[in-house]
């Protein structure tokens, strides 16, 4: 646009035949891609719709998520009432992680399950005992061997 353009400082409204050659990012004010080459538009276009693509299958796959969660403990908890308006103790720890995150969860009408506190085979860690005494044995035969010679 030169200074002595007549259309100068005026609003014109948009061909609603053109293509369209702006991006809205985010909370952010859209960006205009018109001072750019028909082909490069293009491209921006094109990543940008994958873009918003991936925004929604991810979300679509995070509410999958959240509803299993809520569903699955919607159950537990149904379950634990019921065993536990029968008289009978109950327990009942859940850990499960997803896209979401990790979530653990204990319930019941026992003391342990008023601690709140999961065992370690309960959150997912591994138990490296085993590794441990494995490891002490074979130091003790290697010792035993280098000291018989």
């Amino acid at each position: 646009m030169s200074e002595n353009d007549p259309n100068r400082g005026q609003l014109i409204p948009a061909n609603r035949q053109q293509k369209p050659n702006v991006i809205t990012v985010g909370g952010a004010p859209s960006v205009d891609l018109s001072f750019l080459p028909e082909h490069e538009q293009q491209a921006l276009m094109r990543d940008y719709a994958h873009g918003m693509i991936d925004i929604a299958k991810r979300a679509q796959e995070l509410n999958v998520d959240a509803n299993v969660l809520r569903d699955t403990l919607g159950h537990l908890a149904e379950t634990t009432r019921t065993v536990s308006e029968s008289g009978n103790s109950v327990t009942v720890a859940h850990t499960q992680t997803t896209k979401i995150g990790r979530t653990e969860i204990k319930m019941g009408n026992t003391e342990e399950a008023k601690s709140g506190k999961m065992s370690r085979t309960q959150t997912g860690e591994r138990d490296w005992t085993p590794f441990y005494i494995f490891a002490g044995i074979a130091a003790v035969v290697l010792v035993a061997l280098f000291l018989s010679r």
